[in-house]
């Protein structure tokens, strides 16, 4: 269990949703069903491929806006979502748990602080964690087994 949480923040793109097979992954809504009941979410992303609206019509259709205070894509600058995020929870950074499957991108968020769980699987497995990226809280192998520290 992870200390302290008041709100949890979580990728989109191969940390909820399955970009190789274009799907939710199978424990998605399980996991985002815990997690509403204990703390506010937030979806922090990435859109690279500048499509914000089909990110908000895939949570319509499998349902999981619901799940989400907030949602926040931008082509390019996630550091400033995080920043935003930050200030619409109105909580701490070290109050906030980030879940990201692209270690990089837990860069900021452990700089800020925040507690953060990475996903060690798929297409950015093999990028560890170093002094630049800093290192997560815990590293997990699927989403479901980040319920565990929540």
């Amino acid at each position: 269990m992870i200390e302290n949480i008041r709100a949890i923040i979580f990728d989109w793109g191969r940390t909820i949703y399955d970009k190789e097979n274009e799907r939710l992954f199978p424990e998605t809504k399980e996991v985002l069903e815990y997690a509403s009941k204990k703390h506010p979410l937030a979806v922090v992303s990435l859109a690279i491929d500048d499509d914000i609206e089909g990110r908000f019509e895939k949570m319509d259709e499998y349902d999981i806006r619901k799940y989400f205070r907030f949602a926040l894509f931008h082509i390019s600058d996630k550091d400033s979502l995080f920043r935003n995020a930050f200030g619409n929870f109105k909580f701490k950074p070290e109050e906030i748990l980030v879940i990201d499957d692209i270690m990089r991108r837990l860069q900021f968020p452990i700089a800020e602080g925040c507690k953060t769980i990475w996903i060690q699987r798929g297409k950015f497995a093999n990028e560890l964690p170093n002094e630049t990226t800093g290192y997560p809280t815990v590293t997990v192998k699927s989403l479901k087994e980040a319920t565990k520290f929540f």
